[in-house]
């Protein structure tokens, strides 16, 4: 029996909505499992023929090479090594009559490498009678099975036209590769490895009902969803390695922010992990030409701090914060402040074609989010930014052109190579340099009412697909600094893969760093001013040469 191809969506888990709202989803989920639990019945008199089982995945191996000197470490960390990781990926489908199970369970171990052991002995040492944790690989390592089961849901057809979805997923929307637009469904884990993975990795799946209505009356298909809060509250939004990580920027290396006078508020009244979020996407097509339009209920996808109230315990004037501005409620931390998330509104489109006077498919994304949160002010102070929250009308525009070239005569290739060009600008609106909106809390460059970046990737194959080297380059038209990723992946049968990669940065010219760092003293950098350098420069120091080892089954 050959089984019907469904949709591609996503991931998450939680419990939690208030009220009326609260008691809807719950009569709406009570109805799907009741349907899907009826399908279940009559599942268990179809035919052998309509079982089937398929089990497969990876072993993976990672290991990187410090090619800098981190300066907040007292040892000289060139050549070291800031990761070790092991991977095991079981991915399992179920055929059972109308229903099709999917499991995904992935499980990643890390060795405690020496620049590790260094780090952790930072936080330990910036810390005294804090709150710091002792199992600081906790944010690299899996620590349950609810972290193992990345995903787990049943798809079924409700009707001849609606497919479902149910269970911890991942749903993907937008175009974009490097920066997300519309990809904003889920947050995404950059602890462990920072701008170089596939965004499958990094998304945190959800639980969620998701829904797919095939129109083809005109030419389209309604794909919707909720979110009915039952995730934990550690997977919502991105997380950020602020725990004092390998990718924590520097000059943070070794600060544990989660222990060091702040606190997540998973409870706030401007983003409650709790609540319900949701979204629908039409996509369709007018000719060749392929288009969507979507709105989404979510949580800002970084966070976003809501300092302490200037005047409590005095710790913020120490550092230079003059006043600060409560966002919604007043942050629960009054050390230093709350993390939150705010719940904002997107509303996107897109279009792609493929253009014959070029060979080449174009696309274009556009994502409007009004009054989104960033913080601002205190720009001479050591913590920029934490004035408070303002709110701007932002528009996030993505551009790309992918193609293949032909370079077999050149350069050997056993077939055209695919390359992509993207440019994505993320615009304030109603922008106004008076409001000191800065990029990132504690990193005090004020953002600009354009911030451009340009990337750029070609994929070669030798050797009937063997040997396959790649480049990625990327930058800052913006605020200058940028990277580069050589890497080629050698394929050895049907199971083995290695692939070498050096990630590679520039910038840092702009730069601030802490006198008592240059001197040796290694020193909290808590509150070293940062008021030049943009994203690329805090990770100036981070070149890493990288080898991947995978065995496929």
């Amino acid at each position: 029996m050959k089984h019907k191809e469904i949709y591609s969506l996503g991931c998450g888990k939680g419990l939690a909505t208030k009220g009326r709202l609260r008691s809807s989803v719950a009569t709406v989920a009570g109805t799907l499992l009741c349907l899907g639990g009826g399908l279940a019945a009559t599942t268990a008199q179809a035919d052998d023929e309509d079982f089937g089982v398929n089990l497969s995945g990876y072993v993976r191996t990672i290991v990187a090479t410090s090619l800098s000197d981190h300066p907040e470490t007292a040892s000289n960390d060139k050549w070291d090594i800031p990761m070790a990781r092991g991977t095991v990926y079981l991915d399992l489908d179920v055929f059972t009559g109308p229903l099709t199970w999917k499991a995904v369970g992935r499980f990643d171990k890390e060795v405690k490498t020496g620049y590790l052991k260094n780090l952790e002995a930072l936080t330990q040492l910036q810390s005294p009678g804090g709150n710091f944790s002792d199992d600081f690989m906790d944010q690299y390592d899996t620590s349950n099975v609810w972290e193992f089961l990345r995903e787990f849901y049943v798809d079924f057809t409700l009707f001849d036209r609606l497919d479902v979805r149910l269970g911890k997923q991942q749903l993907v929307w937008g175009e974009s590769d490097f920066f997300q637009a519309m990809d904003l469904i889920h947050g995404f884990d950059y602890r462990w490895r920072l701008f170089f993975e596939n965004n499958e990795d990094w998304r945190k799946p959800l639980v969620l009902a998701n829904f797919n209505l095939d129109v083809s009356e005109w030419d389209g298909a309604l794909n919707f969803f909720i979110r009915p809060g039952l995730d934990r509250a550690e997977d919502m939004g991105s997380n950020f390695n602020l725990e004092g990580g390998r990718w924590i920027p520097h000059p943070y290396r070794g600060v544990d922010f989660t222990a060091f006078n702040t606190a997540y508020n998973t409870d706030h009244n401007r983003g409650d992990w709790d609540d319900v979020t949701f979204g629908a996407r039409w996509t369709g097509s007018l000719g060749s030409i392929g288009y969507s339009l979507a709105y989404l209920k979510t949580f800002n996808p970084a966070p976003i701090v809501n300092p302490a109230t200037i005047g409590n315990l005095g710790v913020l004037e120490a550092f230079g914060v003059t006043s600060t501005t409560p966002y919604g409620e007043v942050a629960s931390n009054q050390v230093l402040g709350d993390w939150i998330y705010p719940k904002i509104d997107v509303f996107g489109a897109s279009v792609n074609g493929f253009v014959s006077a070029l060979d080449a498919t174009l696309s274009a994304e556009v994502a409007f989010t009004p009054n989104k949160p960033f913080n601002f002010g205190q720009l001479e102070s050591s913590l920029p930014g934490w004035g408070g929250i303002v709110e701007k009308d932002t528009l996030a525009i993505m551009l790309r052109v992918d193609k293949e070239l032909k370079l077999s005569e050149w350069l050997g290739t056993n077939r055209p190579s695919l390359s992509s060009i993207q440019l994505f600008d993320t615009w304030i609106v109603d922008y106004e340099s008076s409001n000191d909106v800065v990029e990132f809390f504690s990193f005090g460059a004020p953002k600009k009412k354009h911030t451009v970046y340009l990337t750029a990737f070609t994929l070669l194959n030798f050797k009937h697909d063997t040997i396959n080297p790649s480049f990625v380059i990327g930058g800052d038209l913006s605020n200058g600094g940028g990277f580069l990723i050589p890497a080629v992946e050698f394929v050895m049968g049907d199971n083995w893969r290695v692939k070498f990669e050096a990630d590679l940065w520039w910038g840092g010219d702009k730069k601030q760093p802490s006198a008592a760092l240059e001197s040796g003293a290694h020193l909290n950098p808590l509150g070293i001013s940062e008021n030049s350098a943009s994203f690329f420069d805090w990770f100036a120091k981070d070149n890493q040469l990288v080898v991947k080892v995978t065995r496929q089954f």
